[in-house]
């Protein structure tokens, strides 16, 4: 099989890293060789990211550019991942790449803070488009109560700028998708409730797989 590639999406809070996981486990037990990664990644960009993250109101050309950096790394050297080449080397050997973020989240961001969003899909032309985008929604006031109870709120983190992040997500969807990208709408929540993990988790993981058997040939027992 082909390798693809899979960017788990949304506004933070919505549970990306749980179903990005849960997505490489299941995939793993049906025979696929699969792998997690994760933006900001380990890598050396990735760090300053994190701690500028920490800051209020880094700027937007700033982060743009840092994320871009982390990303060309995230893609091309990478060693952790299989093959030692960044996500472009797994993809490469065929791997189902999971990764919990992609460039969409920086489009959206960013572009939420104030950078133009014709500058923010140029600079990022350089990373391929993933296969397909799963994005996750949830309402932003259960996504900020899911923030508070884990860690403390850094920056990004507020109701009003969540909302504007939301509002952008649904332009950089539309757009993926007309640039051919498979985008897989998982609800997370009905209303103000969060859904059952495993009910979401069998969404995510019935959306890609439909994908994997129309673009991919393959059949999976039910």
């Amino acid at each position: 099989m082909a390798g693809a590639l899979i960017a788990v999406e949304g506004i933070d809070g919505s549970g990306l890293s749980t179903h990005s996981k849960l997505l490489v486990k299941s995939l793993e037990s049906l025979g696929l060789r699969s792998v997690y990664t994760k933006e900001p990644t380990e890598g050396p960009v990735g760090k300053l990211i994190r701690s500028l993250l920490s800051t209020k109101g880094p700027d937007p050309y700033l982060m743009a550019l840092l994320f871009a950096a982390d990303r060309a790394w995230h893609l091309r050297g990478d060693e952790s991942l299989p093959g030692g080449r960044g996500v472009l080397g797994a993809l490469e050997l065929n791997y189902v790449v999971v990764t919990d973020r992609y460039k969409y989240s920086s489009i959206a961001y960013q572009g939420s803070a104030g950078a133009p969003k014709e500058w923010l899909w140029s600079l990022n032309s350089f990373a391929r488009e993933a296969d397909v985008i799963v994005y996750i929604d949830v309402p932003v006031r259960l996504a900020l109560s899911r923030i508070a109870a884990r860690r403390a709120v850094e920056a990004y983190e507020d109701e009003a700028f969540l909302m504007k992040v939301k509002e952008s997500f649904s332009e950089v969807l539309e757009r993926a998708s007309e640039a051919g990208v498979k985008v897989i709408r998982v609800p997370g929540s009905v209303g103000e409730e969060p859904r059952p993990v495993e009910d979401v988790s069998k969404d995510v993981l019935t959306g890609v797989l439909g994908w994997l058997q129309e673009t991919r040939r393959l059949n999976f027992k039910s």
